[in-house]
């Protein structure tokens, strides 16, 4: 037992990027940037006087940094009520929106309607929605308390506003919720600037990890695409072998990219291995473990020099 331990060597990456260079941080996230083909990556979503000058402002340069197209909305620059163009593309286009919530986030009429294009992304364009809790707990966000109250009382009593487009607002609130988010609001001691490069690297995770490069010069694949979809099934919590066979070279490996890129933001962890069967040949087995491994596990590297030892970590961590 001692020996496989020592045998089996677990890198843990906390987001702090030690030993990278921000050179070498920028270049992925411009590799990132490049394979997607969007003005923007990531949309942030805020109020102005609560973090502009401080968290949303560590957190776009953070990401930007990185070399991540990131979108950052500024109230400074609105005129009006009415959603701009340029505005619904942001939210549109990106890949991850990150709704800041805090304590008057709620009393902002834009970022209400940017929060609602977002779920409405969300559903329609399988956009991954990754919410900040700055000073106020999910549950005030999830049952419109606190603040939040106060909140949609002033939009009431302004009667400004309609019941039903207050009803979304609300409903949007609660979905975003119910997300899997990071909570500021509960860490001692919280260091912003560090925290904002933490979720940066954890965004670069997701753009790295769930979109897949793909030629735009695609023939005849949709149809084999929806087959698929429809074979997988809408929403089935099953699981699904699904086999695409034929010859070299017709677009096997294409398909299995773009079936992952529609299914990976519906889970927590996925991992594509690519040319297994290749690969085995020219290294072995264990590094494949070592791949799948890594990736569910979201270490920096995993090292696995025993087939069986390598079915076992996949068994209990899988």
């Amino acid at each position: 037992m001692e020996e496989s331990a020592k045998r089996r060597r677990v890198c843990e990456n906390d987001g702090t990027s030690r030993g990278a260079s921000s050179t070498h941080a920028s270049t992925e996230g411009q590799e990132v940037a490049a394979s997607l083909g969007h003005d923007y990556e990531v949309f942030l979503s805020f109020r102005g006087p609560d973090t502009r000058a401080g968290f949303a402002d560590f957190l776009y340069t953070s990401m930007i940094d990185m070399g991540i197209r990131a979108y950052k909305d500024d109230e400074d620059l609105r005129t009006g009520e009415e959603f701009g163009p340029a505005l619904l593309q942001a939210i549109e286009q990106s890949r991850i929106s990150i709704p800041i919530f805090s304590k008057g986030y709620a009393s902002s009429v834009w970022c209400l309607k940017e929060l609602v294009k977002m779920v409405e992304c969300r559903k329609t364009k399988g956009q991954k929605i990754m919410p900040i809790f700055y000073d106020v707990a999910p549950a005030e966000v999830r049952y419109q308390t606190g603040g939040y109250k106060e909140a949609f009382d002033l939009h009431k009593n302004k009667n400004r506003h309609d019941e039903g487009t207050m009803r979304k607002w609300k409903a949007a609130l609660e979905e975003v919720s119910f997300l899997n988010g990071r909570e500021l609001s509960n860490m001692h001691n919280r260091k912003e600037g560090e925290f904002a490069r933490k979720v940066s690297h954890e965004v670069l995770r997701e753009l790295k990890k769930r979109y897949l490069a793909i030629s735009k010069h695609l023939v005849s694949a949709d149809n084999h695409v929806d087959a698929i979809m429809e074979m997988i099934g809408a929403g089935t919590s099953e699981m699904r072998i699904i086999g695409i066979h034929g010859m070299g070279g017709i677009g096997k490996t294409t398909i299995a990219k773009l079936i992952y890129n529609k299914l990976s933001h519906d889970f927590e962890h996925c991992c594509f291995l690519r040319d297994v069967r290749e690969t085995s040949k020219s290294k072995n087995i264990q590094w494949l473990q070592n791949q799948l491994v890594s990736d569910i596990l979201k270490t920096k590297c995993i090292d696995i020099e025993d087939i069986d030892e390598g079915t076992q970590i996949i068994e209990e961590v899988v």
